[in-house]
């Protein structure tokens, strides 16, 4: 599957901060990565970012830079909500870039945006992390997965492991029937 070239990846990222705040999301910098995790690697989208397992889950470098970027060119902005930090919204060229994208990835997108960028930032960590360890290896039982997660993110106990690992798998069947 080809990369997406950069203004339709710039268009996606428009459409999913659109599509975030239509939810109801925080659509901060975590929310945005852990949704373009999931975009392409469970909604197979060719944005092309190298994720690595990081703080809290997986994580693009080239992903907040292209964040940054967005922002400079007032295709994103963004507003202090509360004491929080900061919360992505369309920049006054957003919608124009968000024109650019390649809407046949819009249902995958909607999905993405009302299943995953509604969870706070502790439940993206543990699915997003879950998500990961079962793609690296999809032969490992479900009861392993947990485990590998609590021992790579031991501040998630082994309970909430267990549940990150069933709630990955009810979020890979749902996005089936999304996707069909």
């Amino acid at each position: 599957m080809e990369t997406m070239q950069q203004e339709e990846r710039r268009g996606l990222i428009c459409h999913l901060v659109e599509e975030m705040r239509n939810a109801g999301s925080w659509v901060g910098e975590t929310h945005i990565q852990k949704c373009m995790y999931f975009l392409q690697n469970m909604m197979d989208i060719p944005a092309g970012y190298r994720f690595v397992l990081y703080k809290h889950g997986p994580y693009s470098f080239d992903l907040q830079s292209e964040l940054a970027v967005m922002t400079a060119r007032l295709r994103l902005d963004w507003e202090l909500r509360n004491n929080y930090g900061p919360s992505f919204i369309l920049g006054p060229w957003g919608e124009k870039q968000a024109s650019k994208r390649a809407t046949k990835y819009d249902t995958a997108v909607e999905f993405v945006a009302q299943e995953i960028s509604v969870k706070d930032v502790r439940s993206l960590e543990r699915i997003s992390t879950a998500f990961l360890i079962r793609t690296r290896k999809p032969d490992m039982e479900t009861t392993l997965i947990a485990e590998r997660l609590h021992e790579v993110k031991p501040h998630i106990s082994k309970e909430d492991a267990h549940k990150a690992v069933r709630d990955v798998i009810e979020i890979q069947k749902k996005a089936k029937t999304a996707l069909a």
